[in-house]
């Protein structure tokens, strides 16, 4: 024992070899946190669908660990498929649903990764064609902040994370309207400076925190609302006639699109813009669709 305490040329201590070792491989493990994301996605039974994910964090310079990192998916809890990310973080997943219904997607990085990022959550919609599609902004979910004197010119929901309060019956209401009759499309508020992650995650939360109906969460692209109406319509999703928002802005731009609109609460007189309706609370909804 005393030869291995010898310092010089003799062999180094078996057991300060052992430290340096545990502490490189400490060092070695230390991994970088990372934040994942996962749209919604739509299809139709026995469909393919292309689900979407992205792995980022506050390195962006060449050769960030972001590249290359496996992640994996599952539905309903059982695995389904593995991918790496390319040199923007990105990875897509190839899914077949067999069956009409509502799915949990499931995102996470491999545990071997360098990497390491909260596992995330999204929602499958596997709807037929024939159901009609009701299109729902945020922000006729969301009750205002107390300093707020009027509507906002524009969607800003996104802003007010898990705090805000529901709008008295909204939730019951538009689980009835769900119940039998239409899919929902809930319209992101977040802003576009902000991540997806901080918004429609948020939302997302918010929307099953307060029992609203499970429906497709949707940030509007830099087209705004008629663009994300285009696409729906462009992927033969042309029963999406009707839609319920809060806003003199999001009003226009469904009857621009020839849809029928209700705003949630009435805006002050001379706002309401030609053709849409108003409602006073969420109790008269289904009579103005």
């Amino acid at each position: 024992m005393a030869e291995w305490l010898r310092l010089g040329s003799r062999p180094l201590p078996l057991l300060l070899l052992l430290c340096w070792t545990l502490m490189g491989t400490g060092a070695a493990a230390e991994k970088v946190s990372g934040i994942l994301t996962v749209r919604d996605a739509l299809t139709l039974p026995n469909r393919s669908v292309r689900i979407e994910a992205h792995l980022a964090g506050k390195t962006s310079a060449a050769g960030s660990p972001w590249s290359g990192v496996a992640l994996q998916l599952q539905i309903d809890g059982k695995p389904v498929a593995t991918a790496k990310t390319n040199e923007g973080g990105r990875a897509s997943f190839e899914y077949l649903p067999k069956m009409r219904g509502m799915y949990v997607i499931t995102v996470s990085v491999d545990d071997t990764a360098a990497v390491s990022a909260e596992k995330t959550q999204a929602t499958l919609c596997v709807w037929e064609r024939r159901r009609p599609i009701l299109l729902v902004e945020m922000d006729a979910l969301m009750q205002p902040a107390p300093s707020a004197s009027a509507p906002p010119a524009s969607s800003a929901a996104g802003t007010k994370g898990l705090s805000a309060q529901p709008v008295p019956d909204a939730a019951n209401e538009l689980s009835l309207l769900t119940r039998y009759y239409y899919n929902v499309v809930y319209v992101s508020g977040g802003e576009h400076s902000k991540s997806e992650s901080a918004s429609i995650g948020d939302e997302r939360r918010w929307l099953a925190l307060h029992e609203f109906p499970t429906g497709l969460v949707v940030m509007p692209p830099p087209g705004g609302v008629s663009a994300t109406i285009e696409t729906f319509t462009e992927d033969g999703w042309t029963t999406m006639k009707t839609g319920i928002g809060r806003t003199r802005i999001f009003a226009e731009i469904l009857l621009q699109h020839r849809m029928e609109v209700v705003v949630i609460p009435e805006l002050p007189k001379g706002e309401l813009p030609r053709k849409a309706k108003a409602a006073k609370a969420w109790k008269e909804v289904r009579k103005k669709l």
